[in-house]
């Protein structure tokens, strides 16, 4: 049994790093959810999990730079582990830790969670160049291509936004969730466009996975919009969300860190 533990240890490093911060992100949602009151086990659970996507992704980072000579490989790799160093700012600044409540609307209460997406933005921008370049490997961008995309984009990103937005909620809120709207619909997209690239229905498991990470990125920033931010009234449904965001949002970040490593690896 033990050479057995041993074998899967070596082998596959990244995964259990990234199954082991999902476990952790697992309870940190169940623990916040039914027992609420344990908040040393929850800041422990949730210092870890974002202790161990950071150390994963860096060591994904040098197992690229170690493996392949391929510098486009080398940026992917990059500009994912950079990506997720400017998310995880944006994580510090979610946690509140000043404890400031109305500080651009006296509608919405959890307005500091706009001041993250000054890092949020930038990461996961970092994060959509990463999966086009990923994508380049396979097929060509073209223009029409392009246009197609952004349209799209636009028009998810617009109807989102306009199903969750309150009158009253500030100019500085919708400038801010808007153009952060934009960013993760583009970034989900982004996860179709990979599958398609690298074969449909016949892309290699691991392109599936990190393409399902995409997704979820954009479904934890959806449930922000529309259940911290936005819901309720602009009270939001806290702390019951920020729990059910965090076990989504973790589970996104450790299956997208591995995005260089798949597509080095994808035949």
């Amino acid at each position: 049994m033990d050479s057995a533990i041993n074998y899967i240890t070596i082998k596959h490093p990244h995964q259990v790093i990234s199954f082991i911060a999902w476990l952790c992100a697992l309870v940190v949602m169940l623990i916040g959810l039914f027992a609420p009151n344990n908040k040393e086990i929850l800041l422990f659970l949730t210092v870890s999990s974002l202790c161990l996507l950071m150390f994963n992704s860096v060591a994904i980072s040098a197992w690229v730079f170690h493996q392949f000579k391929d510098k486009q490989l080398r940026f992917i790799a990059v500009l994912c582990s950079a990506a997720l160093m400017m998310c995880t700012v944006g994580d510090v600044i979610n946690f509140n830790l000043s404890q400031h409540y109305h500080r651009y609307a006296t509608l919405i209460k959890h307005d500091y969670l706009i001041d993250s997406i000054l890092f949020f933005a930038p990461g996961y921008s970092l994060l959509f160049l990463a999966c086009v370049l990923a994508y380049k490997r396979q097929q060509a961008i073209s223009q029409l291509k392009s246009i197609l995309f952004m349209l799209v984009v636009l028009v998810i990103s617009a109807t989102s936004l306009a199903t969750m937005y309150l009158d009253g909620a500030g100019i500085p809120i919708l400038a801010m969730t808007g153009v952060y709207s934009v960013v993760v619909t583009a970034v989900a997209l982004m996860g179709l466009m990979l599958v398609i690239a690298y074969g449909g229905f016949h892309a290699p498991k691991p392109i599936m996975w990190v393409s399902l990470g995409l997704f979820l990125a954009a479904l934890a920033d959806a449930i922000i919009g529309a259940f911290w931010i936005y819901g309720n009234q602009g009270q939001g449904f806290y702390p019951q969300v920020r729990y059910i965001n965090w076990f989504i949002y973790i589970s996104s970040q450790c299956l997208v860190i591995h995005l260089a490593k798949v597509v080095a690896l994808a035949k």
